[in-house]
This record gives C-alpha cells, structure tokens and sequence, in this order.
C-alpha cells in the first residue's frame, strides 16, 4: 500500500521543526502545489539543499555534493539522480523513501558500474568507493590509487585530473609513459586542452574513453592510432 502525502507532508514538518518556518495546520489540506521540491531541494531543482531536516551547508551530509552532481560543473556533465539513489516514480507510492524511517537507499546506476565497478556507499565515512565516475576501473601503474571522495567536502580539491586519475604519463596506464613529450590535449583535443581544462563536460566521465585528435585517427576495436602527425608513431597498438 502506498504511503500517504499527508505522512510526506507530516514528515517534512516533523523534520524542520524549529527552523522558524511557518506552516499551515495538516488540517488546512495539502498545499496547491506539491512535488518534490516542497520537501527537499528549491525551485531551481529537487536536490538539496535544502535538506529534509533543513539544513543548507554541503558540510551537513543531507547536502554534500548533490549539487555538484546535479548540475554538473569543471569536470563533468549533470549526473542524473538514479546514478546514486531509486528515483521515486510519485511521492505516495510504495518506491518513495519514507522519511521517518531513516536516509534512503543506495542503489548505484550503470555510468557508477561501468567496466564492472562495484561502487559501495559508506555513510560513517560519508564516502564512496569503487565507482567508474572517481576512477576505479582505470588501469594505473606504480602505487597511483584514486582517493575515496569524501561526500561532504565541496571546496574543489577533489574535482582535480590526480583525484581519480594521475596527471603526469608515468602515472597513466597503457603506453602514456611513453608520450611524455605531448600534453593530454595532443590525443584527447575534444576533452581537454593544453593547460588541463575540461572544455568539453559531455566526453568526460561519460562511461567512453574520448581519443581525438587534429590530425590523425583512433581505432578503439584494434587501439591503434594512424595518421598521426609528424614525429608521431605509426600505427602500433596501444
């Protein structure tokens, strides 16, 4: 049986409780409008914040980085909300959380999983692991490992090319040790540029591995690369 929106409602009011909003009695009926923003997110978009306790701060783990992924940012493009958690198909079905019984449930979506990522939620940690999206499938050599992002920090220093994948070639898998000599720009021209900026957030942490570049092609069945400008291999394999 479906849970009710007045048990939806009930819970918003319970879980902002003493944050000075003012509120109708549950008496008056539910509010014209009601979606899922009127107990979490705004009106820009249903993610926190606000949270359902009414917390504000991405300190506050009902905030962290929803927003970050939300709308997406430097790195990468939105990432929808069924990457991380069931997206309710209404708000008094049987699939919606129930807010008085505690945080909602973890399920990981296909971009998380690519190549075989096992992704885990750790709430006591308020970290993520072995998820495609910060790095876990990729092939690093020597001791790189990407650091488990930590949820509730939102200052930027995890959104860096060595927070899930190294930066100089030695740190890169397959042959980039030995294409010390060119910048990422000289294989990947669509993605990024000279000077390590996503230019293009759409081919970046996309579940694809975008290699393009001004003169020259790429074979990802065979993964060999031809054409390729002067002082460039031939065609040998990757």
């Amino acid at each position: 049986m479906g849970r009710s929106p007045h048990r939806l409602l009930l819970a918003g009011v319970l879980l902002s409780c003493g944050l000075g909003c003012q509120r109708s009695p549950l008496s008056d009926g539910l509010p014209a409008e009601f979606d899922c923003s009127s107990c979490h997110g705004s009106p820009d978009n249903a993610a926190p914040p606000r949270a359902l306790d009414g917390a504000t701060s991405t300190s506050d783990i009902g905030v962290g980085a929803h927003q970050s992924h939300m709308t997406g940012g430097s790195i990468s493009a939105p990432v929808a909300c069924t990457e991380c958690h069931p997206l309710p198909t209404s708000m008094n079905g049987d699939d919606h959380p129930d807010p008085l019984s505690g945080p909602t449930v973890m399920l990981f979506g296909p971009l998380a999983q690519t190549g075989g990522a096992s992704p885990v939620w750790n709430r006591a940690s308020e970290t993520c692991t072995n998820t495609y999206c910060h790095g876990a499938t990729l092939t690093l050599p020597g001791t790189f490992t990407p650091a488990a992002p930590l949820w509730t920090k939102v200052d930027g220093s995890q959104t860096k090319c060595d927070s899930c994948h190294g930066i100089l070639p030695a740190d890169l898998g397959g042959s980039h040790p030995l294409h010390d000599a060119y910048t990422c720009d000289t294989c990947h021209t669509r993605v990024v540029s000279a000077d390590l900026i996503i230019i293009h957030q759409d081919l970046h942490v996309d579940g694809e591995v975008d290699v393009s570049m001004e003169a020259g092609s790429w074979d990802p069945a065979t993964m060999t690369c031809a054409d390729t400008a002067s002082g460039c291999h031939g065609s040998n394999p990757w």
